[in-house]
């Protein structure tokens, strides 16, 4: 009996081409109570707050202004911000835009106030961050570098060159993003080889390694009980 594959790649731009109204969404793939989104900016979102999602914006394409209470943050290919829950805010671009969004969306009515505050709540401010610049820094392989929390979620930037460690993703559903270059997604059954701009979906239980022939960087969505500092606390 042949079993479906249980990496399942996805193209980041495949689905960007399949956006022609603004603000329509594509979901692209659930992890638990987690969906990461690929929208079409192009005008101005009203004015609005979550009172129990985070949201995460990452461009993919153009350039978008993240407006909030907190000030304005201009986000271009590669850049993230994130919207905390309670703040007001809208993205809007003059010009096509795409934008990877990360959020909560299953049972936010049953969890609501149980989540904690987390994107540099004492700051005040939107704080930016480039992803490649921060890929620029990172001495060490296979290590993850926390960049942003979105709920009880980190999102981290990997390193891959050579072969790294098994792992596994135990209860809670993982993600693998090809941001920079190629990576190999392995698990005891298969291989998925992911381009810059493809992801994958890591079933929770499964055990997996990343490989690169040559170095890429890559995203990672990881369940985390403790919350780390964003960057730059």
């Amino acid at each position: 009996m042949t079993h479906p594959p249980r990496f399942q790649v996805v193209s980041v731009a495949e689905h960007a081409d399949r956006l022609h109204e603004p603000f329509t969404m594509i979901d692209l793939v659930t992890l638990d109570d987690l969906v990461l989104s690929l929208y079409l900016c192009q005008g101005a979102m009203p004015q609005h707050r979550h009172l129990d999602q985070d949201e995460l914006f990452l461009v993919y394409s153009g350039t978008v202004s993240l407006e909030s209470d907190w000030g304005t943050a201009i986000l271009r290919p590669g850049e993230l911000a994130v919207a905390p829950k309670g703040l007001g805010h809208r993205t809007s671009s003059l010009l096509r835009s795409t934008v990877l969004l990360l959020q909560p969306r299953l049972m936010i009515n049953r969890r609501n106030g149980d989540r904690r505050f987390f994107a540099s709540r004492d700051l005040g401010r939107l704080e930016k961050v480039n992803v490649t610049a921060v890929g620029s820094q990172i001495m060490v392989a296979h290590t993850p570098i926390v960049l942003a929390d979105v709920d009880t979620c980190a999102l981290n930037l990997v390193l891959c060159t050579g072969v790294g460690p098994w792992k596994t993703a135990e209860t809670y559903d993982s993600l693998v993003y090809c941001f920079v270059g190629q990576v190999d997604v392995e698990s005891e059954e298969e291989i998925a080889s992911l381009h810059q701009g493809e992801l994958t979906h890591v079933p929770k239980g499964t055990v997996y390694r990343l490989s690169s022939a040559q170095e890429a960087l890559v995203l990672q969505v990881l369940r985390h009980r403790q919350p780390n500092q964003a960057l730059g606390e």
